[in-house]
């Protein structure tokens, strides 16, 4: 979990420098947070020698982000959509978990996934407001170790 955490530190670092607005930056890690623990949590669980590539692209207002890992592959079904899960009559009776894919698809446009050559590859962006960003490239390092 710590390259997790140092993925976002990097990310939230340079989204500052380049002055993303606060609503859009803690957007754009609630939806990494997520993906990344996902990443780590279940795709690298079983895998020691697991690796986690991030990239994050600010081009005119839109955030594009991609995730690449040598994990077990994603469930198709979680691309596509993702349901609240059933949360009962009664606040005590929430569940802790299952909300993440739900939280992801709803700020996020698009999402795309692809399996190849034994490695994950997610895609998703997040569209700006009006107001405009020069084109920026924050990507963090490869190769950081998910583990």
């Amino acid at each position: 979990m710590e390259a997790v955490r140092s993925h976002l530190i990097a990310v939230e670092v340079a989204a500052a420098e380049r002055h993303i607005e606060e609503a859009r930056r803690a957007d754009m890690l609630i939806v990494l947070g997520e993906v990344l623990n996902n990443i780590v949590e279940h795709a690298l669980s079983d895998a020691p020698e697991g690796w986690i590539d991030c990239a994050v692209s600010l081009v005119e207002r839109d955030l594009s982000i991609e995730t690449c890992d040598n994990g077990a592959p994603l469930p198709p079904t979680l691309v596509s959509s993702a349901a609240l899960p059933d949360v009962g009559a009664e606040v005590e009776t929430l569940p802790e978990g299952g909300w993440g894919w739900f939280i992801v698809h709803s700020l996020t446009d698009d999402m795309t996934y692809e399996r190849r050559d034994g490695m994950n590859r997610l895609c998703f962006s997040l569209k700006g407001n009006p107001a405009a960003f020069p084109a920026t490239d924050l990507r963090t390092p490869r190769g950081v170790s998910a583990r």
